[in-house]
């Protein structure tokens, strides 16, 4: 049996083979640990300067903690915009989170294999955060419809017609079933 044995001439291109929910998650963890660890600092500073505001209130003397509550606020406005820059517009653009290169995942436009753009990055960070203001538990469906999906897709992958696969996977003959690993 020689090196070349079975190999065809055929143009390959890549798979696209959707991530399964296992690196989905992982990927989501991962994220979500580091939103937390940069999110509790304008926490920690806006109940600071909370608790110091009914502490002074409680005693009657002026008011105290407002300038910690505003820098907490502010910090906090930051801190959602700096999530809606990484895991909306970057995600969008570059097709990943930390989360999803360290899964070896991710996003693309579906069939196209190319990133899908900054707004809709954004869009899909935005969206499934109005809709579960009105819908208190479309996280919950969001996060767990990969798991009876035939192509492992959110719900707001289906929205944005995105789809989160293996990163550098696998090839497949044009026009021949894909290799799903």
């Amino acid at each position: 049996m020689s090196y070349f044995e079975g190999a065809t001439n055929e143009p390959t291109v890549p798979t696209h083979a959707p991530a399964g929910y296992g690196k989905r998650v992982q990927a989501a963890i991962v994220d979500f640990l580091i939103v937390a660890a940069v999110g509790i600092v304008p926490i920690v500073v806006f109940i600071i300067g909370l608790a110091a505001a009914i502490d002074a209130s409680d005693k009657g003397e002026p008011a105290a903690g407002g300038t910690m509550m505003l820098l907490g606020g502010l910090a906090g406005l930051a801190w959602f915009a700096w999530q809606v820059w990484l895991f909306g517009y970057r995600q969008g653009v570059t097709g990943t989170t930390p989360g999803k290169r360290m899964a070896g995942i991710r996003l693309t436009g579906i069939g196209t294999g190319v990133e899908p753009g900054g707004g809709v990055g954004v869009g899909r960070f935005i969206v499934p955060t109005l809709v579960n203001s009105v819908i208190g538990v479309y996280w919950i469906i969001d996060y767990l419809w990969p798991l009876w999906d035939d192509g492992n897709q959110r719900v707001t992958d289906k929205m944005f017609k995105t789809q989160v696969v293996l990163d550098g996977g696998p090839t497949a003959p044009v026009g021949g079933d894909p290799i799903i690993t």
